[in-house]
């Protein structure tokens, strides 16, 4: 094969960084990175008449470099699929390019895939200077800065009519990972979309960085307050004994004068012990500290959002923390007496689903205000499960107690809620006793009612009593009230639920903070999920990409509970630790519940599974295609044209 020179300038980048972010759309540096391009293009022999070298590696290469990107792939593609439903209009592509410039992954619409555009900027394209000239993908890896080449920027007349935005991804060690390009022929676009471009291009830095140090603590800190959700927070990776093992550019760049390069401990960093925060940082506190130049800044715990959680304990919360400042045995043990009997329940869990972390941030402030929360979702999507999550990220080492509302009727619920200290002894001041009252043992967590919709309006007015009781013993000091009311069910909204018996009253008093766990079909951590429940289901199996893309083509109408059954018999019938294409086996007695992509999406595997994700979302909403693109961030267009491409 050819020698495309792919290697050379992809390591320019390094130490050129800018933090803040560079815009060279009208500017000096712009003009200038655009005039030592063309400088560089004509020492490499090309002709802006000429046409550009249009260098494609074989398929052998491809595969190679393929599983050798596979692992930063995973973390790209929901940025660049989520970056195509960003930029407005038509003609325009995504795609991501690896150090040397080689197109792994992209994303094009009809229109931009059928003209010239598209037959160059393709999957094993090489997209380096020498090669193709002045452009935002190769100016990128040059320079190590994010680049717009507009237009007649471009060396080659032939590119003339496209513009292109590009953003270099760093890992933690400055070093260029790959590069995330937008291309389109509407140049009204510039600042727009290279800023759409930088925000996807940091957001796989952060994921990035999690992911490399998932065995650390992950603490988040900024200047100010407001900006620690965002993607120019800094991050560090401290180890159990408070070393701090990486740094991200933004933390290199807050704490610029400190040298981060060497193994340094936190109390070297920052004015203040370890061991004196680790308390207020596991129950998510955000802390104010200062580092040792003088400088104020905010921290917390980076949250479990973009975190795998496996095998949580019931009573610990789902982030990592030194053994040192853990809750005492004895304190573990009494809060296990009260939470042991659904500890069965909470299992493997992943929550990386992009949904979460603005639910989790609602529910955290919800529950600061004493206000209900109400869980809603279908049968198997891990209401419970997400409920207990929700309870140990805020309420850690306190009590959470479930009460199933499929079993309580009229003639049993005073039994149910009350046991033996019955209703009048319940609402009687400062009685704290009853060994089976399940509202009295919930008192200093969480009281989690399950199934909400099904009870009698009965019931509800004496839930609405014990929601007033405790609300008014919580402003009392000297007696323990009941921290936090959790409901889940359906959807209160849809249609097909029965609310003739409805209070409305209790509709208005569990709602103060509504969130949804989504069908699994719908989740983006599906992958996770998959691996998480096979890993506690048979720790010694192993789903490979075969298996995994089978799983995720199914509809899944019974959710997670679904997944799990099919993976048990799954692992009950193999022969092999590595399950492959066996798989079917067990996913052809479902019957009908597979999606296939339309045939011109199959030759991109992230074209695959939006088409997939599309076409599976429309089948789960009846065919509403508003609902769909709303669910999906989509427009009602792109939603069409994978539902005609099926009836074609």
């Amino acid at each position: 094969m050819k020698d495309y020179g792919m290697c050379a300038d992809t390591n320019f980048g390094k130490n050129q960084r800018n933090v803040v972010g560079h815009n060279n759309d009208g500017d000096q540096s712009g003009i200038t990175a655009i005039s030592d391009s063309w400088a560089r293009c004509k020492n490499f022999g090309l002709l802006s008449s000429g046409k550009p070298v249009e260098a494609v590696i074989s398929d052998n290469q491809m595969t190679e470099i393929l599983e050798e990107n596979d692992y930063i792939r995973q973390l790209v593609t929901p940025e660049l699929e989520l970056l195509y439903n960003q930029i407005a209009g038509t003609n325009f592509m995504v795609a991501y390019a690896n150090d040397a410039g080689v197109v792994l992954d992209s994303i094009q619409d009809e229109d931009f895939k059928a003209g010239e555009g598209g037959k160059a900027v393709i999957p094993g394209s090489v997209w380096m200077e020498q090669l193709r000239g002045t452009n935002a993908l190769g100016l990128a890896l040059h320079s190590g800065q994010p680049q717009i080449v507009s237009g007649q920027d471009h060396f080659f007349h032939k590119l003339g009519d496209l513009s292109c935005f590009a953003c270099p991804i760093f890992d933690h060690e400055e070093r260029i990972v790959g590069v995330i390009d937008a291309t389109s022929d509407a140049t009204a676009r510039n600042n727009h979309t290279l800023a759409l471009v930088k925000l996807a291009s940091r957001n796989v830095e952060n994921r990035l960085f999690v992911e490399q140090f998932s065995n650390s603590l992950i603490l988040s800190f900024h200047a100010r307050h407001e900006y620690l959700p965002t993607t120019s927070v800094a991050l560090i990776a401290v180890d159990t004994y408070g070393f701090i093992e990486g740094a991200n550019v933004n933390a290199k760049a807050m704490l610029s004068g400190l040298d981060l390069s060497s193994r340094q401990h936190f109390g070297d960093v920052f004015s203040v012990n370890f061991s004196a925060i680790i308390d207020q940082l596991r129950a998510n506190e955000v802390i104010q500290i200062r580092d040792v130049m003088g400088s104020v800044v905010f921290m917390t715990v980076q949250h479990s959002i973009l975190k795998r959680v496996l095998n949580a304990s019931p009573t610990t919360p789902d982030i990592w923390f030194p053994d040192h400042a853990k809750p005492a045995t004895d304190q573990q043990s009494k809060t296990q007496t009260l939470s042991t009997k659904h500890a069965d329940q909470f299992g493997a869990k992943v929550y990386d689903d992009e949904l979460f972390a603005h639910q989790i941030k609602m529910v955290h402030n919800t529950v600061k205000m004493g206000l209900p929360v109400y869980i809603e979702g279908d049968r198997g999507t891990g209401k419970t499960e997400f409920a207990h999550h929700l309870h140990t990220c805020f309420l850690t080492d306190t009590p959470f107690v479930k009460i199933d509302c499929n079993l309580m009727n009229t003639d049993n619920y005073k039994a149910q809620l009350f046991g033996d200290m019955d209703q009048l002894g319940f609402f009687e001041a400062g009685n704290d006793s009853g060994k089976t009252c399940k509202l009295a043992q919930a008192r200093g967590g969480t009281i989690f009612f399950d199934n909400i919709t099904t009870l009698a309006s009965e019931i509800q007015q004496t839930i609405l009593q014990v929601m007033a009781h405790e609300e008014a013993r919580r402003e009392i000091a000297d007696q323990p009230a009941i921290n936090a009311f959790f409901f889940a069910g359906k959807c209160l909204t849809d249609d097909g639920d029965d609310q003739s018996s409805y209070n409305y009253e209790f509709n208005e008093a569990i709602q103060g903070c509504q969130i949804t766990v989504p069908a699994l079909a719908q989740r983006s951590d599906f992958q996770k999920i998959a691996h998480a429940l096979m890993a506690e289901i048979s720790p010694q199996h192993i789903l490979s990409k075969v298996a995994i893309n089978h799983l995720k083509a199914m509809l899944w109408p019974g959710n997670i509970k679904q997944l799990r059954r099919v993976l048990q018999l799954v692992v009950a019938k193999s022969d092999e630790l590595v399950i492959r294409e066996d798989i079917q086996i067990v996913l052809a007695s479902l019957g009908g519940a597979t999606v296939a992509p339309c045939p011109k999406c199959t030759s991109s595997p992230v074209r695959m599974e939006t088409c997939v994700m599309i076409k599976k979302t429309w089948a789960e909403t009846g065919g509403n295609v508003s609902l769909v693109a709303r669910r999906l961030g989509v427009s009602r267009n792109t939603v069409y044209k994978h539902l005609e491409k099926a009836d074609a």
